[in-house]
């Protein structure tokens, strides 16, 4: 493993196809459907984890993202959030110098498993270490690694670095256990959830956590501070109940404000497990507790939810 690598996705020599998954994004591929097929790619890596078939996959329909003048047979074309997600940045190659944290996806990785030819890179690599300079922070004059100590030259093959700058919200473990979504007005679907999971979480195992999503009832005219307050006061009462493991809000559990598009701003609080213990072997699917319809009070009559205060009984 080179130096500046260590976020990528090393794809080995040879790799057992998926039919599964290749039939449906090969025939959405060929109908120009790139939008789709990335969608369905997406789906299959938060059930099934990192795949070096999908992964194959996405860097040939994210390269498309990258061209200048539209391909007029892509009838749905990579949408900037797919090409964004951070489900995709072990795949993708980052400039070291950029202060935007520019990243782009290299075709590099494909030419020795489909002959794919590599025209005019969006930028150039170390072949000792693999530091990266898109074109924009590119000297052509001088092809020189500019890593200190090291000796090698920027060229080509360019391959995966990963977006070693751009970390995870939180980086206590690997692992996720809870996480938890406040919104206004708008309810939280799970379509929402799986896309703010993307941005808040990156590239962090999730398997058998819970998301919830609750209204946020602390009043809006006192600040986002007094909102962050109400979700760490849930996280607590989670914890308090033994659906968080201790020390999940004191130690494990960051903040990430979203803005989601037509539906206003989330605040998401991200709770990874401990190191060890029940909560750091979590496997399983995602379980979606999202807080979208009217609920019963303890009368039996209509109204909003109060769950996060009722007491136990």
């Amino acid at each position: 493993m080179a130096k500046h690598d260590a976020e990528a996705f090393h794809f080995p020599e040879h790799y057992d196809p998926l039919p599964e998954l290749t039939d449906e994004v090969d025939r959405l591929w060929h109908e120009g459907r790139y939008e789709s097929a990335l969608d369905v790619i997406l789906r299959f890596l938060r059930a099934e984890g990192r795949s070096a078939e999908a992964f194959h996959w996405a860097l040939m329909l994210l390269g498309t993202g990258q061209r200048r003048t539209p391909d007029p047979r892509v009838v749905e074309p990579v949408t900037p959030q797919q090409y964004g997600n951070p489900y995709f940045a072990p795949i993708a190659t980052e400039c070291a110098r950029c202060e935007r944290l520019r990243f782009w996806y290299s075709g590099h990785a494909l030419v020795e498993h489909a002959g794919i030819s590599v025209v005019n890179p969006v930028g150039l690599q170390c072949q000792v270490c693999r530091y990266s300079l898109c074109r924009d922070c590119l000297d052509l004059r001088d092809r020189r690694c500019p890593d200190e100590g090291c000796h090698g030259e920027l060229g080509a093959p360019v391959l995966p670095t990963g977006c070693p700058r751009g970390k995870p919200a939180n980086t206590c473990t690997e692992k996720l256990e809870h996480v938890l979504i406040l919104w206004r007005d708008t309810p939280t679907s799970q379509e929402e959830a799986e896309e703010l999971l993307d941005l808040a979480c990156t590239w962090q195992e999730r398997g058998g956590i819970t998301v919830r999503s609750q209204a946020n009832q602390a009043d809006k005219r006192d600040g986002e501070q007094a909102e962050r307050q109400m979700g760490l006061v849930l996280v607590g009462l989670y914890e308090r109940h033994g659906m968080i493991s201790e020390g999940g809000l004191l130690q494990r559990t960051r903040v990430v404000p979203i803005e989601s598009p037509g539906r206003g701003q989330r605040l998401v609080f991200v709770t990874a497990a401990p190191a060890t213990g029940a909560a750091s072997q979590l496997s399983g699917p995602v379980n979606y507790l999202l807080f979208d319809e009217p609920d019963t009070d303890d009368e039996g009559t209509r109204g909003p939810k109060r769950r996060w205060f009722r007491r136990g009984r």
